[in-house]
């Protein structure tokens, strides 16, 4: 029954956007228990208005609305299991009127309630489940492919959701398998209303075992269909796996020139055990332009940046790719709210990135990258090019990932702190700073990625070891050796809670007269590294100064002799030969707002970072207590927690880092980096690992 139809026809007349539609106060629901209210709530068309008063209001355009809802009520709890639901009473009360009417005026109603009354009654149950047509797997294989109707149990309430997530993972365990063309041939569902029981009945048709036949491209346009048949790389005489094809969906759109890619199999009309490959794709923009914004904000560490990034696909013909990156911006030590700022000055990165794919076959890519850095840091700030030269293979399905590549850097240093300069004869050994900086080494890495996806990951391991030599024959003025293993996992616990781990440890091994130079060294802290610390803040540390101040030579002074050092930040990180750092985090889906998760995190991190191999020569600076080897017994430990926020842009994550340990200036001998500092702070884009 509806009690203001009348009125509000009166008032409104027929047509649904005139002036004085009612705006919807609250929606309630009576009787609905078995089932989460706010489900039944988004299956029907009238909304209630939001509690935000900036937000726009939601208006019934006409009581009829009210009206369809109930059978939308109703086809919603049948899908649930409930097939003998009702919804008897609809019923629409005034909230609020207009009191300020001319007395002769009809009655102008402003607000409405509208409330649904649900008769749920009782739910159909399952009592039988039978998969017929698995006779030619054999027995292990049809106890495999029956768990996948694990979703359907004698007992539980027969919902329509889990009954088609069944029927399709029932098909994808005997693709798994090889079946290219599986498929049901019969699904019977025999419900008896009155008894509120439900016998499922399911015949699977396996076909035959298929291998993979040959690729058909289709849809293009300007690509070359031979060059994209090659990087398809479609693995002809293999056994069938859907996650070959899912592969290759993926390397075809990391090209960047489709808007869509469609990969599936078809039936070989010769030979029904051969499961051909249709690719079909849509080509996009061939050049592209984008501009965007980027920050980073810690307690010891303020930047802002801008971004240009062009991209030219099909450049020179092919799938060649040049990419074009103009990022300027403006960085603060400590930050920018500090009175006083110690370091402060612009950012520029420009970059030209070239990829010729396939050079050595498919799934490699030959990629060339020449840059021109402006930077600051801590103790220094820099600019000049670089180039890089590299090439890189994956192999099983992009599970294994090899690459290498030759990398030069040519860098003016200017505003160096007097620290580095105290001392020439000990500005390269200790401190790997020369000027000009010369910098060439070749760099090898090898992955194995088993990750469910390599962004936002839920579930896999991933391992890599990265190498490092530089020397004469690099063109570099640094002799060394770099090595540095790393183990990320990630372990789903229900739908919305991950456990994430990493683990990576760092050397470098120095030979010659010079030490390690002062941009490959080891440096943690910030929000992709130890959260404890700020950026690059968890290092072997010196002190800045001059001589005015009462340090006669800035290298050699050992910060532990001036506690107020950190609050005056002259100390200086210069990075170590030697690194360890484990994480631990727990990540929990809270809410979803605006279709995106809001995620609260809690972590644990442990690390350290040792003194530079060559942080003192000739005994001159052995008052400087800091190790120069890891010690696991005295590792910095913080524990602490953070809110992500995903978007189309990436993860936006806000980390709080508290620190257990370590926090006196020095402690059973060892000088501590940043002592007091126990909290730190981190807003940044992007998952940590």
């Amino acid at each position: 029954m509806l009690l203001l139809a009348i009125a509000l026809v009166g008032s409104t007349g027929c047509h649904s956007k005139g002036p004085h539609r009612p705006w919807i106060h609250k929606v309630y629901f009576h009787g609905v228990r078995q089932i989460k209210e706010k489900e039944v709530r988004a299956k029907i068309a009238v909304q209630q208005s939001s509690w935000f008063p900036l937000l726009p209001k939601k208006y019934l355009d006409h009581p009829t609305m009210a009206e369809v809802d109930r059978e939308r009520i109703a086809t919603y709890y049948q899908t649930r299991g409930f097939f003998s639901t009702r919804v008897p009473k609809v019923e629409i009360t005034t909230y609020k009127k207009n009191l300020k009417k001319p007395p002769s005026a009809p009655e102008h109603i402003v607000a409405v309630d509208v409330h649904y009354t649900v008769a749920e009654g009782e739910p159909t149950r399952i009592t039988k489940v039978t998969v017929d047509g698995l006779d030619s797997l054999g027995q292990d294989g049809q106890s495999a492919i029956r768990r996948a109707t694990s979703g359907l149990k004698v007992g539980q309430r027969f919902e329509h959701e889990p009954y088609l997530v069944a029927k399709d993972t029932l098909v994808r365990q005997l693709q798994k398998r090889g079946y290219a063309f599986a498929r049901i041939a019969s699904a019977d569902v025999a419900v008896d209303r009155d008894q509120r029981t439900a016998e499922i009945h399911l015949t699977a048709d396996a076909g035959r075992k298929a291998t993979i036949g040959e690729a058909n491209i289709q849809g293009t346009v300007h690509v070359d269909a031979a060059a994209l048949k090659k990087h398809a790389a479609v693995p002809t005489g293999d056994s069938y796996r859907p996650e070959t094809l899912e592969g290759i969906q993926g390397r075809l759109y990391s090209l960047g020139l489709f808007s869509t890619v469609r990969v599936e199999s078809v039936a070989n009309t010769a030979h029904p055990d051969i499961a051909d490959v249709q690719i079909a794709v849509s080509e996009g923009k061939h050049r592209e332009l984008r501009l965007g914004v980027g920050f980073g904000i810690e307690s010891l560490r303020t930047e802002v940046h801008a971004e240009a990034l062009y991209t030219q696909r099909r450049f020179l013909g092919g799938l060649r790719t040049l990419q074009l990156t103009l990022q300027p911006g403006y960085a603060a030590l400590p930050a920018v709210w500090s009175n006083p700022i110690y370091r402060h000055g612009p950012m520029l990165t420009f970059k030209a990135d070239f990829t010729q794919p396939d050079v050595l076959g498919p799934r490699s890519a030959l990629n060339a990258t020449l840059s021109y850095d402006l930077g600051l840091e801590y103790a220094y700030q820099y600019h000049g090019p670089s180039l890089r030269i590299g090439v890189n293979r994956s192999f099983w399905d992009d599970r294994i990932r090899l690459g290498v590549s030759y990398n030069f850097q040519f860098l003016d240093f200017f505003s160096a702190d007097p620290s580095l300069l105290s001392d020439p004869q000990e500005t390269g050994s200790r401190f790997g700073y020369v000027d000009p900086y010369r910098l060439g080494y070749l760099q090898e890495q090898v992955a194995l990625d088993l990750r469910d996806r390599p962004v936002d990951a839920r579930r896999g391991f991933y391992l890599a070891l990265l190498a490092e030599q530089g020397g004469v024959y690099a063109g570099s003025a640094f002799d060394y050796q770099k090595l540095m293993p790393e183990a990320r996992g990630y372990i789903p616990l229900g739908q919305r809670v991950i456990i994430a781990m990493r683990v990576m440890f760092g050397q470098i091994f120095v030979q010659g007269d010079l030490g390690s130079p002062i941009t490959q060294r080891f440096y943690l802290g910030g929000p992709n590294s130890h959260r404890g610390f700020t950026y690059n803040r968890l290092s072997y540390q010196v002190c800045s100064g001059t001589p005015n101040e009462g340090y006669p030579i800035p290298s050699r002074q050992p910060c532990s002799a001036d506690p107020s050092t950190f609050a005056d930040f002259r100390r200086i990180p210069i990075g170590g030969d030697q690194m360890l750092i484990g994480q631990f985090e727990l990540r929990v889906n809270l809410v979803r707002l605006f279709d995106n998760w809001l995620t609260l995190a809690s972590f644990v991190d442990a690390g350290d970072v040792s003194a530079p191999h060559n942080s003192c020569t000739g005994g001159s600076c052995s008052a400087i207590p800091y190790p120069s080897s890891l010690d696991l017994t005295k590792l910095h430990v913080a524990v602490g927690g953070g809110l992500r926020y995903r978007t189309i842009v990436g993860t936006i994550r806000f980390d709080l880092g508290v620190r257990l340990n370590r926090l006196d200036t020095i402690e059973d001998g060892i000088e501590n980096p940043d002592p007091g500092s126990r909290i730190a702070y981190h807003i940044s884009i992007g998952e940590s690992f």
